[in-house]
């Protein structure tokens, strides 16, 4: 049975009123696919990208109706540019729990793409105990900011910090 628990709550969901969309309630395409077919709800491909080796061996079709776009975990502005033109489906900027400076790149998207028709989950800086800028929300909006990230109150032990420097050295040389 694919996402079972999620079917038998859909008679509670409908109770609740026009759902725009959900994200994404199961794990793999079959599943998606398989569920799609039984409910009348947008459904939104998260993790189906992220999670993937290559997204843009993904066949889709009939399993989603939305793709999601986070800028890091996609591999920058230009690769979800890409995963949106090969897919054709419309998009949804949303972050991976950023600092501003994500944030900023997350908005530095969505003001790039030619449409969009959903609203972006972009405002979770608030999530974070401490973040290094912040971007106001004022009427629902929030725009692209130029600021220094401030790391006063930020700082971690050496090991740490070794850490990350070396994971993003591996990143880089994987990038090449």
């Amino acid at each position: 049975m694919v996402c079972g628990a999620w079917i038998r709550q859909q008679s509670f969901l409908e109770r609740c009123g026009e759902i725009e969309y959900v994200e994404q309630p199961c794990a793999t395409v079959v599943e998606l696919r398989e569920l799609k077919s039984r409910v009348d709800v947008k459904i939104v491909g998260d993790e189906i990208l992220r999670k993937s080796k290559n997204p843009f061996e993904l066949d889709l079709d009939g399993a989603i109706d939305i793709l999601m776009l986070k800028v890091q975990p996609l591999g920058g502005i230009r690769n979800a540019h890409a995963l949106a033109a090969h897919h054709k489906l419309p998009v949804v900027v949303s972050s991976a729990l950023e600092s501003a400076v994500g944030i900023n790149y997350g908005l530095t998207l969505a003001a790039s793409l030619e449409e969009m028709s959903y609203d972006c989950g972009l405002g979770t800086g608030s999530l974070l105990a401490k973040n290094v800028a912040e971007i106001p929300i004022v009427d629902g909006k929030m725009q692209i900011q130029r600021f220094e990230p401030n790391f006063d109150g930020l700082e971690v032990s050496a090991d740490r910090f070794d850490w990350w420097k070396n994971r993003i050295m591996r990143t880089a040389a994987l990038l090449g």
